[in-house]
């Protein structure tokens, strides 16, 4: 393999990542106040079809805005059926997941019928940054991304820091950690789930249009692929934290960008063979993280007093 494959291999991972980023940070606030939506694939894939017709409309930031205005408006609407029906949240979070691949689907036929040539839209161009997009190898790498990827790595930093310096943050974390104490002490616990799912639906419908509005500039029926379940194991790989987030999200993505352009080398293997290596390797780190956290969890259950 030569070395253009390895940079475009390296710089392909980074702008796989960004989706990942985006869901996997709002599933992070959701999973620290003790919740879990299981709706985030279909928040994602109806975020990728919002993200293209706002664009077809208004250009790439129109589509952005329209892809979290879905995914904050299926949050609202699991935040409805959990808190005033008092419905299951697993079970709604399916039903939001397989309302979103059912709904886009039917969606996308009404406005692109059978036969007629899809719909294309203008995405976010990637921004060189100045001389130093020209450094060999760590230039086209680093500093000629597409804007979202910057704004996915300064949205870890936002992240982090209102986890861990304000008062929400904190609010979320006693919340996930143990609610009734938290409500002893004057956190709305209800209120602060409520809001991390908002969050969470936000980004996760920010992470679909940036699939679509960020690189393909269509949409096709199941584009999302399972990268809401991706970004549900990368969460729990990474203990909900932005950092092992991150880390997940570049790990899957690697060996995504990997699959997809090692398909044009002498490597003459089935293309099934290349497509399933992330999911793969991302189940069987899953497994051995899971592992590891029981494993924890069990050894300061027996020596804590009883």
């Amino acid at each position: 393999m030569t070395v253009e494959l390895w940079v475009a291999i390296l710089a392909g991972t980074l702008a796989l990542a960004a989706p990942l980023v985006f869901a996997g940070i709002g599933e992070g606030f959701v999973e620290r106040a003790g919740r879990i939506n299981l709706g985030i694939e279909g928040m994602m894939i109806m975020g990728a079809l919002a993200g293209v017709w706002g664009a077809s409309l208004g250009g790439p930031l129109l589509g952005l805005v329209a892809g979290v205005a879905v995914g904050l408006l299926m949050a609202v609407a699991m935040n409805l059926v959990i808190y005033r029906l008092h419905a299951n949240e697993i079970v709604v979070g399916l039903g939001v997941t397989m309302l979103g691949l059912g709904l886009s689907t039917y969606l996308f036929q009404l406005w692109v019928p059978s036969g007629q040539t899809n719909v294309t839209v203008a995405t976010v161009p990637r921004t060189g940054l100045g001389p130093l997009a020209d450094i060999p190898v760590i230039g086209p790498v680093l500093f000629a991304q597409s804007p979202l990827v910057y704004l996915a790595a300064l949205l870890l930093v936002v992240a982090w820091a209102v986890m861990r310096f304000t008062r929400f943050g904190l609010a979320v974390r006693a919340v996930g950690t143990d609610p009734a104490s938290a409500a002893l002490r004057g956190v709305r616990v209800e209120r602060t789930g409520a809001s991390a799912l908002l969050i969470g639906g936000a980004l996760a419908g920010l992470g679909g249009a940036v699939i679509t509005i960020g690189t393909i500039g269509s949409f096709t029926p199941d584009i999302t692929a399972g990268r809401g379940y991706i970004a549900l194991a990368i969460v729990i790989m990474g203990r909900s934290r932005p950092v092992g987030i991150a880390l997940g999200a570049l790990l899957f993505a690697f060996l995504q960008s990997f699959a997809l352009l090692s398909q044009s080398t002498a490597l003459t293997l089935p293309s099934e063979v290349y497509q399933s290596i992330p999911y793969l390797v991302t189940l069987v780190v899953l497994v051995i993280t899971s592992r590891r956290q029981l494993r924890r969890l069990y050894r300061s259950t027996k020596v804590s007093p009883s």
